[in-house]
């Protein structure tokens, strides 16, 4: 019933520009921490504070999608 809720990602998104600098240090680590995603207009869009610049835009054409917004958390005994 939750399955949705849960870490279900299978590729990360990240800015090209923290891509390359992940690349150059040699290092896989996903490094960017400042992305922000959002609705727009036409759709949803990701974007990277650190560079300044749009990594993903998803127009959705005018079609209305289902969103869950709901949150899991463990509960603490």
């Amino acid at each position: 019933m939750y399955n949705n809720l849960k870490y279900n990602i299978q590729k990360k998104i990240i800015c090209v520009k923290c891509e390359k600098e992940n690349e150059a240090n040699n290092t896989n680590k996903f490094l960017n921490k400042s992305i922000e995603v959002g609705f727009t207009n036409i759709g949803l869009q990701v974007w990277c504070h650190k560079h300044n610049v749009n990594i993903c835009h998803i127009d959705f054409e005018g079609i209305v999608l289902k969103g869950d917004f709901r949150c899991l958390e463990k509960k603490i005994n």
